[in-house]
């Protein structure tokens, strides 16, 4: 996404007809599941999760966009809700390790550029025994699957979007323990579940 105020409002607009039909239902779901104190969102964008934020949590938002997070922050200060905004990159969080009981994102992991490196992040910043939380689109099996492979890469070309990654699978990679999936549309748009594992021994610091 380009980082212009232009850009920003147009995001706006053209999710919100969206957010009031489908997706809105679906992040109420995902927030359902949080558990804080300390929650982190990271790919906030323009703040659209914000009025599903549960009351009671300390909750930092995170965007490299930063007209992104000024329409963000003025959606939170409508809705009185206290949030602490950061600038910066799910590739390279400006947090400690071990520093949040629960990471979520939306439809993130289709544009980040790395994205092993990004959960790796993510599970860097997990206290032991923390969740991830991620409603996502991504691989599909079948015939549909097949579909979604031939266009992904013209796709990512035309938009930066990756339309079928396997999400799940590479939270396994990095680390996460019981991975799982939600499906919520067949099994294209779902909700991935992860844990970090209770004895995740701190990263050495030369």
């Amino acid at each position: 996404m380009k980082n212009t105020p232009r850009a920003a409002a147009g995001y706006d607009l053209f999710l919100s007809p969206l957010d009031y039909l489908v997706i809105r239902r679906w992040r109420r779901l995902l927030w359902s599941r949080v558990r804080g104190p300390h929650v982190l969102e990271a790919g906030t964008g323009t703040g659209m999760n914000i009025p599903h934020y549960p009351r009671g949590l300390r909750v930092t938002a995170l965007d490299k966009g930063e007209y992104y997070l000024e329409r963000a922050k003025n959606r939170a200060r409508r809705l009185n809700m206290p949030v602490e905004f950061v600038q910066g990159d799910v590739q390279d969080l400006p947090f400690p390790e071990q520093a949040f009981d629960t990471v979520v994102s939306t439809f993130l992991f289709c544009s980040v550029d790395n994205p092993t490196r990004g959960l790796e992040e993510l599970h860097r910043v997990l206290k032991p025994g923390g969740r991830l939380l991620l409603l996502e689109h991504g691989a599909s099996r079948g015939r549909l699957g097949s579909f979604m492979n031939s266009f992904s890469e013209p796709l990512y070309r035309m938009t930066g979007d990756h339309i079928a990654r396997d999400t799940a699978a590479l939270s396994r990679e990095v680390g996460f323990a019981e991975v799982q999936t939600t499906p919520l549309l067949w099994d294209v748009v779902k909700i991935v579940s992860a844990k970090k594992r209770e004895n995740t021994p701190r990263a050495f610091a030369p």
